[in-house]
């Protein structure tokens, strides 16, 4: 990371691009879906890019772009016999209405990056791209990517709403370590950074600093598994906005950062301390656990004087064998890490109403996506129907990316039917 972008942008000349690059507006009720049921899956992806959006001014955006050469194949059979990789970027343009009948695809384009022998060298190969978002609007925008030697394919969906001058997504967060922007809204202790805003007449930012204590997800059993904390800030700063300001997140809990300290919005940035988002610690491992105990069972563990042993324990009975055990654990906690890389928001992602899902189920069968949320979708063959988990946009002052439960009586009983299966030491399954 933080060598220059070397790549060139191949763009239109690539064969099999749609004419233009660019495609005229259309309905795209049924574009949102796609590939979607890989979304979640990291067995079905092989390529994990990361994206961040920046709404440079009020007719255009800029997408930011970081890809891993460890990830791609370098190869010099081509005719040129050149030793290179190529990493194909195609984007879909979705336009969200009131209706989502009327969602429209307003662009699509496809560009191909060339990486050369120094950037298989390198961690990350960093990219960027305009998009022709516009104020006031709000949309969906798909990234496809392909290795184009190999045929390995990632996927991305990102929310883009521009309605707000004052929101997150009018920030760039940029790592004083690469020299490129930040791709994750949340910070490890020391790790420096620089802000800027999209209207560079502003001089100043005010940042609010929140420390977090570790709360826990309401039980689902309650009317919303969500909490929603009532914020006041511990302190606040007011900083200059120039290039030169560095920044780091030293103590643990939630940093906002805004040019209007009147306004709810702005940019949220969170140290969680740790391994974020591994999950190594004691009280990491513990915590978890609160979905598939009772609350007694869960303030016991609370109580043992060696946490990791409580929590070694508990999985030890659950699993009846070692051997079970271990595959118990090495599952569960592998979801728990990648709920944390897939859905964090102003919270840790195990804590969203879609990570506790996403723990207890795994990655669904299919997924629709809209402009108020995303719903989920596991096939029950033992009971040949589609069970359903949806789960609806919330406005926060603090994430764009706050989706919450919206339970019904049969999405409530799988819930249970889950639970049971894994205090009864499986790993639950509807297919099964």
């Amino acid at each position: 990371m933080g060598r220059k972008l070397v790549g060139f942008l191949l763009g239109c000349a690539v064969a099999g691009m749609m004419a233009g690059c660019r495609s005229s507006e259309r309905l795209a009720t049924e574009s949102i879906e796609g590939h979607l049921a890989s979304l979640y899956n990291p067995s079905r992806l092989s390529l994990h890019p990361d994206f961040s959006i920046f709404h440079e001014n009020n007719n255009y955006s800029v997408l930011y772009i970081r890809a891993y050469p460890a990830e791609l194949r370098f190869s010099e059979t081509n005719e040129q016999a050149e030793y290179r990789a190529l990493l194909h970027l195609r984007y879909e343009l979705i336009r969200l209405e009131e209706n989502e009948q009327e969602n429209v695809l307003v662009d699509s384009a496809s560009v191909v990056y060339k990486l050369t022998r120094r950037d298989e060298l390198s961690t990350a190969f960093f990219a960027s791209l305009t998009i022709p978002v516009t104020q006031g609007q709000r949309y969906l925008l798909m990234l496809e990517t392909r290795d184009l030697n190999r045929g390995s394919m990632g996927l991305e969906y990102l929310y883009v709403d521009k309605r707000n001058a004052y929101s997150a997504q009018n920030f760039k967060v940029i790592s004083m370590f690469s020299g490129y922007p930040k791709f994750m809204r949340f910070f490890l202790p020391g790790e420096r950074f620089n802000v800027r805003y999209r209207d560079r007449s502003v001089d100043s930012i005010f940042v609010k600093f929140y420390s977090i204590e570790s709360e826990l997800p309401r039980p689902p059993i309650t009317a919303t598994s969500d909490y929603t904390i009532n914020y006041t800030p511990d302190t606040s700063f007011i900083f200059p906005l120039i290039d030169t300001a560095r920044y780091n997140l030293m103590r643990e809990g939630m940093y906002q950062i805004q040019v209007d300290p009147e306004r709810d919005e702005g940019l949220a940035l969170m140290n969680f301390g740790g391994s974020f988002p591994e999950v190594k610690s004691p009280d990491e491992l513990l915590e978890p656990l609160f979905y598939i105990t009772t609350l007694a069972e869960y303030r016991d563990l609370r109580k043992k004087p060696n946490r990791k042993l409580a929590v070694h324990d508990f999985w030890l009975k659950t699993g009846n064998n070692m051997e079970k055990s271990r595959e118990l654990l090495r599952i569960y906690y592998n979801r728990v890490v990648y709920s944390n890389l897939y859905f964090t928001s102003n919270k840790e992602g195990w804590k969203t109403d879609r990570g506790m899902i996403f723990i207890h189920f795994g990655p669904p069968n299919r997924i629709r996506m809209t402009g108020t949320g995303e719903s989920w979708y596991y096939f029950a063959k033992r009971k040949s129907k589609t069970v359903e988990f949806r789960f609806t946009r919330q406005h926060d002052a603090f994430s764009i990316q706050n989706l919450v439960w919206s339970k019904t009586t049969e999405s409530q009983v799988f819930w249970n039917e889950a639970v049971r299966s894994w205090r009864n030491g499986k790993v639950y399954s509807m297919g099964s």
